[in-house]
């Protein structure tokens, strides 16, 4: 166009001219003088502006290049903190299981303890109670015979029906009930009376004795028993009580690890985003700015051509 344009000019400069008018040929040199300077200012107001471009596309090459990477290490991260969290949370959780059985069975072992414990003193204090009853009814059948008063038979026969009284202390009690039954048919002599009672107050003071002496070692054995499963129970309630506070601790550090991996899951998704968008762009604008070169790098072919086509029309 720019070729047919100029060979006009150059046919009408061939037309005849006043004397006062520019001569055809310089009007000639002249438009084409202007058509090259256009032509040169064009061309650099298109260099300018593809320059401009060009650090455009550069700058956002760069920009998306480096976030992509940038989210990629991101993703990565964050990905690797996700397997972290719920590999902790699920260690927390089979943690917490073991706790819970263990407590469960220090559990059933203080209950255990606790029932042997009630039996043993269900039984201290039925043979306690026995032992107790059996000293108060010697001391009293021993005091009523001494004094001789009336009631012996009677305290003597709450001795003799005492389980925890020997066979033959029994016998003997009998034996001296039966002279004290025939004395009072007024049969035996008061001195045979005299020794027969002399000898059971002597049998009812050891016998006094040996129940005191059992019922001392009674106590003991109840005091050791007592203070053994006090400090056995205090050992279990400890136990479980640490494991109680251990397993809401970890319950509650299992929680927060599975927070943790729902909000890097979240982080994750929004990178995700985040990149391929970034993506998108970077090849949007790699498409936009291959396109624009091959733009820019066809007008300057063109406008190299248009300035040789004037230089070639150019009168010497």
């Amino acid at each position: 166009m720019a070729a047919r344009l100029l060979l006009a000019l150059f046919l009408s400069a061939a037309l005849p001219a006043s004397s006062m008018d520019v001569t055809p040929l310089q009007k000639v040199i002249d438009m084409l003088d202007e058509v090259k300077a256009k032509g040169k200012a064009e061309k650099h107001a298109e260099e300018v502006e593809f320059a401009k471009f060009s650090e455009w596309c550069d700058q956002v090459r760069a920009e998306k290049t480096k976030s992509i990477k940038d989210l990629g290490d991101e993703i990565m991260e964050l990905a690797a903190a996700i397997d972290k969290a719920e590999a902790d949370a699920q260690t927390l959780g089979e943690e917490i299981a073991e706790l819970e059985t263990e407590t469960a069975k220090l559990e059933a072992e203080a209950a255990a303890a606790k029932e042997v414990r009630d039996k043993e003193h269900e039984e201290y204090s039925a043979e306690h109670l026995d032992l107790s009853e059996s000293i108060d009814a010697i001391a009293r059948a021993t005091q009523t015979l001494k004094q001789k008063e009336a009631d012996v038979p009677q305290s003597l026969l709450q001795v003799a029906k005492n389980k925890a009284v020997p066979a033959e202390a029994k016998a003997v009690i009998s034996s001296f009930l039966a002279l004290t039954s025939e004395q009072g048919a007024g049969a035996p002599e008061a001195n045979a009376y005299e020794f027969q009672s002399g000898g059971v107050v002597s049998l009812l003071e050891k016998l006094k004795l040996k129940f005191e002496d059992q019922k001392l070692a009674l106590e003991k054995e109840e005091m050791s028993a007592k203070a053994n499963y006090q400090v056995l129970n205090q050992q279990l309630t400890d136990n479980i009580k640490e494991n109680k506070k251990t397993i809401d601790e970890k319950t509650a550090l299992k929680a927060k690890r599975l927070g943790d991996a729902a909000q890097a899951k979240g982080d994750k998704e929004v990178a995700e985003t985040s990149k391929a968008e970034d993506e998108k762009t970077l090849s949007d604008t790699n498409a936009e700015c291959k396109a624009t070169s091959e733009d820019f790098e066809n007008n300057q072919v063109t406008r190299a051509g248009e300035r040789r086509c004037a230089a070639a029309l150019r009168p010497r």
